[in-house]
């Protein structure tokens, strides 16, 4: 599952029902529930536009090579 492509009602869907798994899944699964609790607490989804720091340094180097 691709959780970066979860709109806020599946992220918000995921939170509150929470994941169940079976003994072969015991480690992968809360790792999918961790990353859902983090979309929901710092409201990722795939509606929003992400402004960071990433982003300008990556212009950055970019117009540094184009010169």
């Amino acid at each position: 599952m691709w959780l970066v492509n979860c709109s806020k009602k599946e992220i918000e869907c995921l939170f509150f029902n929470k994941i169940v798994y079976t003994e072969p899944d015991k480690v992968q699964a809360p790792k999918y529930q961790k990353i859902v609790n983090v979309c929901f607490a710092k409201d990722i989804n795939s509606g929003r536009y992400w402004e960071t720091k990433f982003r300008d340094l990556e212009l950055e180097e970019f117009l540094k090579t184009e010169s």
